[in-house]
Formats: structure tokens, C-alpha cells, sequence
């Protein structure tokens, strides 16, 4: 493992384009400015234009050809306490840069209201084992977000035009809904991914599409796409946003459906998949398995090593696009070994918004309805049954999209009294708060909710410091425990449709050939005990934000992840963490 030193030397030796891009920058600058050693060291820890004062000069010359750029540094640590997946790492530490250009049409070409903008983001280091919290059906409630699309990243890329009074907005190009919709500042605050990021939108899409494989000569359970709700996606398409009255908006985007965008596509064990769920020695759990991992050691009915060894099926390995699948999906192999099942379509959400300001103090709200559309096939749980080269029956209720709805409700709820009667006050209290929703027939995790609150400026004399804690769950479908039932207790010991067949036992035991008279099985074969059912994952997270500078903060928190896998296999983890960022 990695010192902290050792880890940094590494990551800014990873960057050095980062160094270099950053003494151009400051080269040019002393051309644009007389007064730029003076200006910049004299005010460089008051001033408010990020850490590089303006990109060292350079930004008020590109303002006045009508170019901006911003960035951000940001760099988390997390170690869990206690609790979480054995035989796994303990600790995490992930770094992000994200940088914005955007060009404004006016300043040169008199076009009010029309801008185009570039948006790319590199993320480095971290451990994509490290997953506490993501065990389960739904893995949304990891501790960040940032192990995701790792690497360089084309994020999005678009076009936007506003008029004057911002009653219409339209933006076409490379995007992402997550940037147009459910926009809750304050969740953004909280590093757990399903506060900050995931929000529990899609669920978790169903078994996968059965398709029969000519290689194998069998059906081929492929992975369904879930609904990509987070900063990772983009796609082809455009959204259109109007406003009738100042405090309210309607919106509507949509955009190609493509699968497989999600960067980092790990297959990792999870809870169900060792003793005495499977063959599997529970020493894997939480391992993650690749092509590389070869043979493993089997157990016995008393989970202790038996000697004998077993080969590894083939599971997808890493993946990662970059965000530059600009031509969609790949066409789906039906005669492949498994994974997922490449498709595109259509994706489509719909927003409307009330945006009020209730009292004398103006306490602003914001009150959103939401729905979305994911056209890609997905299969529901119910019902099932067998088909030939298999032991379990399979789900055959095919769905051309997956269908969803979301409500948020943000509200002011105490404001301090401003020092300046001409300026409103930023310090006081402040609720956000979201409920989804999507068909239980097909989703693992149909319902989702999360509540909080922030307060900004509590102690007196750190009034740009904020303090914030948040209750998140997800509750796992019925149907989804109906389909684990009919798997467990349809379980055969032969492939479907062989001469001698019977129920396969609840382990673990040891069947002997011959045991039975109804089913034989080819070979002296031990079964497992059948996989539990799922209730309910819940992450509370607590964090206090320092804001050292305008540009820079240091953000210590801590989350408490309640029945991280959702079937009770995993225990409740405790996670200490802490995240450094700057703007430049």
C-alpha cells in the first residue's frame, strides 16, 4: 500500500500537463498586466477569484473577448471504522480537477443571451474496491461519488441561448439531464453518492434480457442499463426550459438513451456470492473478480477449504469510455459469454418548478415534480420460468423503458439578520429533500428518500462556514424478494429439461451421486444455503465545512451506512472522512 506522501508524489507525477498548462498560463499573464506581482501576492488570500487570482491576470484580458474558465481541485479521504465487508480495504483517498470554458457571444459578436461551453474533468487515484455501502441490489450508497468515471473525461459540451428576461432557455449538444434537472444545491454539500449524486433515481433495473447464445447453447441472463442518473453520463440531445411567471419554470430535455456510459463497470463479489451462497470461499467476499483471478479454492458444506480447486467463469472486466461514445452503443453479440446488453434509445425528463419567496425576509423555496423515461429493454421480476441449460427459472416480462418519478421540496427556514440593510443575509437554516419513485415490478429499489439540513454561518465570526446532516434510504421491492424466493426455491440440480431432475436442497449439504431417486446429480456436488431476502439500506451523514478562504475549504464528516448489502449479510459501517478543495 501507498504512503500519503508516496500517493501524491504519484498523482501530480500523473499530471504533469497540469503543471505545465499552469506556468503557460502564468507566463502569459505578465504580458496582460504591469501590476500583476503586485495584485496577486498582495491579495492573494483575500481575493475571490479562486487560488490562481484569475488565472494569474489572464482572466479580466479573456473576459474582454468574451472567454471564462474556472476550475476546481478537490481531493477526499475515507476510512472506515468499523462495520462494512471483510477481507477488503479500509481507507480511500480519490482526487478530482474539473474544468468549465465557456465563450459568450456578446462581448464580440453583440448576441445576447447565447454562450457555448466545455466542460472535462479528470479523476485519479482512489481504490474501486473500497465499498463500504455497496454491496447490496442497489450500490448507490457508496461513500462518494468520485470512484466512478475515473481518468480524463469529455463531460458536457453544448450550446445554450437565454433571452433577456430568462423566460426561455434552450441548450443542444453533448449533455447530461443531471445538469438541467433536480438541481439541490445544498445535497451537493454531502459526499455520500446517493445524497449528492445517485438520489434514487431508476432503482435498480430488473434481471437482465434472456437471450439465447449460440456459442454456449444456452439463454445468456445480459445485464439491463440502469437509469444513469449522475455527473458521469452525457449524450446527444437538447432541453428546452420556460417560464410563464418569474417563480415558476417548465422544463422538458431529451436525448439518446445509450448504455454502458457509466465509466467504471467493475463486477465485484457481493454478498450472495460466497459461503454459503455459493462455491466461492468466503476469503473473496468483496473481491473483485476479473479474467485475471484464474483458479480459487472451494469449500466444504463447513466452509473450511476442501483441497480441490475450481476455475473462474469468464465477468467483465474494468471498463471505461472516457465519455467519448459519441456513436452510441456498440451492437449487442448475442453469442458472447455475458455482460451487458448493448442498446440505445431515447431518455427523456420533464420537470415543473415552483421557486417562491415567502415573509418580509424573502425566505426562498424551491419545489420541483419530476418524471423520466429510460428507453432501454429491461425485464420484469414476475414472472418466471425455466428454459433449457438452466437450473433456475428466468424472468421473460420484457419492458421497452424504465419509468420513473421524483419530488423535491427546498426551503429557506431562518434567515440571521444581515449587518448591511442593503444586502440580504446568506447566514441561517436552511431543508432540502427529495422522494422517488419507479415501477417495483423491475427495479430492486423503487423508493428512495432523502432529508436534511444546513446551517450556514452557526458560529459567530465564521459566517461562510456551514454544518449539515441528512438521513438518505432506499426500500427494496417485494417483487424483487418474490423473484429471490422463486430462485431459491426452484433451484434444480440438473439443467432444465433433464431426464432426472428434483429441487435442489437448502444447504449447506452435501449431496453424493444417486442421493436422490427423482434427480441425480452428474457428480458428488454441495449446495449452498438459498440467498436472503432484501428490506432497506439508510446512510446518515454529518459533515462541518471550513471555509479557510473564498476559494478554498477543508470539510471533515462522517456517515453511518445501516444495513449496507440490504439483506443483513454485511454490517452497519461507520466512515470518517474528509475533503480538501480549491478553485482556480
Amino acid at each position: 500500500m501507498k504512503t500519503i506522501p508516496q500517493h501524491f508524489i504519484a498523482s501530480f507525477a500523473r499530471k504533469r500537463w497540469v503543471a505545465f498548462f499552469l506556468l503557460f498560463i502564468a507566463t502569459s499573464s505578465v504580458a496582460f498586466s504591469k501590476d500583476w506581482e503586485r495584485s496577486y501576492f498582495t491579495d492573494w488570500r483575500t481575493q475571490t477569484n479562486g487560488l490562481t487570482a484569475g488565472w494569474f491576470g489572464l482572466a479580466e484580458p479573456l473576459k474582454s473577448y468574451g472567454f471564462s474558465v474556472n476550475g476546481e481541485y478537490k481531493q477526499q479521504y475515507f476510512g472506515q471504522v468499523s462495520g462494512g465487508l471483510p477481507n477488503q480495504t479500509a481507507s480511500n483517498w480519490v482526487g478530482e480537477v474539473k474544468l468549465k470554458l465557456l465563450y459568450d457571444f456578446a462581448t464580440i459578436f453583440g448576441i445576447k443571451g447565447l454562450t457555448v461551453e466545455s466542460n472535462w474533468r479528470e479523476r485519479f487515484g482512489g481504490n474501486p474496491q473500497f465499498k463500504a455501502g455497496t454491496a447490496g441490489a442497489a450500490s448507490i450508497f457508496q461513500p462518494t461519488s468520485l470512484v466512478s468515471g475515473p481518468g480524463l473525461r469529455v463531460m458536457t459540451q453544448q450550446f445554450e441561448y437565454t433571452t433577456p428576461n430568462k423566460a426561455l432557455t434552450i441548450n443542444a449538444g453533448w449533455e447530461n439531464p443531471y445538469e438541467q434537472f433536480i438541481q439541490q444545491p445544498l445535497s451537493k454539500l454531502f459526499e455520500n453518492n446517493a445524497i449528492s449524486s445517485a438520489k434514487g433515481i431508476g432503482g435498480v433495473a430488473g434481471p437482465g434480457i434472456p437471450v439465447f447464445s449460440s456459442a454456449t447453447g444456452k439463454y445468456v441472463n445480459y445485464t439491463s442499463s440502469p437509469v444513469p442518473w449522475g455527473s458521469t453520463y452525457a449524450a446527444w440531445g437538447g432541453t428546452l426550459k420556460v417560464r410563464p411567471i418569474k417563480q415558476a419554470y417548465i422544463q422538458s430535455g431529451l436525448y439518446a438513451a445509450i448504455s454502458g456510459t457509466g465509466g467504471q463497470n467493475g463486477s465485484v463479489y457481493g454478498p450472495t456470492d460466497v459461503y454459503p451462497y455459493s462455491s466461492v470461499p468466503s476469503s473473496y467476499l468483496g473481491q473483485g473478480k476479473t479474467t485475471g483471478m484464474g483458479y480459487y479454492q472451494t469449500v466444504g458444506a463447513n466452509g473450511v477449504p476442501n483441497g480441490k480447486w475450481a476455475q473462474a467463469k469468464y465477468v467483465a472486466p474494468y471498463q471505461n469510455n472516457h465519455g467519448f461514445n459519441f456513436q452510441g452503443s456498440g451492437s449487442f453479440n448475442p453469442n458472447g459469454w455475458g455482460g451487458s446488453y448493448s442498446q440505445n434509445g431515447l431518455y427523456n425528463v420533464n420537470e415543473i418548478g415552483w421557486e417562491p419567496k415567502f415573509g418580509k425576509d424573502q425566505y426562498e423555496g424551491k419545489y420541483a415534480l419530476g418524471s423520466y423515461i429510460w428507453g432501454q429493454n429491461n425485464t420484469s421480476y414476475t414472472p418466471v420460468t425455466y428454459v433449457p441449460g438452466q437450473t433456475k427459472p428466468t424472468a421473460f416480462n420484457q419492458n421497452s423503458y424504465i419509468w420513473g418519478l421524483y419530488f423535491q421540496a427546498d426551503q429557506q427556514l431562518f434567515k440571521e439578520k444581515s449587518d448591511d440593510p442593503a444586502k440580504p443575509s446568506k447566514q441561517g437554516l436552511a431543508t432540502f429533500n427529495e422522494l422517488t419513485f419507479t415501477d417495483p415490478h423491475n427495479n430492486a429499489l423503487p423508493l428512495y428518500f432523502h432529508t436534511g439540513l444546513v446551517y450556514r454561518g452557526l458560529i459567530p465570526k465564521r459566517d461562510d462556514d456551514s454544518v449539515g446532516i441528512v438521513l438518505g434510504e432506499g426500500f427494496y421491492s417485494s417483487y424483487y424478494n418474490q423473484y429471490i424466493n422463486q430462485q431459491n426455491n426452484q433451484v434444480l440440480i440438473n439443467n432444465y429439461g433433464s431426464a432426472k431432475n428434483g429441487i435442489a436442497p437448502n444447504g449447506p449439504v452435501n449431496i453424493p451421486a444417486n442421493y436422490y431417486a427423482t434427480g441425480v446429480p452428474s457428480k458428488a456436488t454441495t449446495y449452498y444455503q438459498y440467498a436472503p431476502q432484501f428490506s432497506a439500506t439508510a446512510v446518515v451523514e454529518a459533515f462541518y465545512n471550513v471555509q479557510l478562504t473564498k476559494w478554498a475549504s477543508i470539510k471533515p464528516g462522517v456517515q453511518y451506512i445501516s444495513n449496507p448489502a440490504g439483506n443483513g449479510t454485511v454490517p452497519n459501517a461507520w466512515i470518517l472522512g474528509a475533503t480538501a478543495k480549491v478553485a482556480f
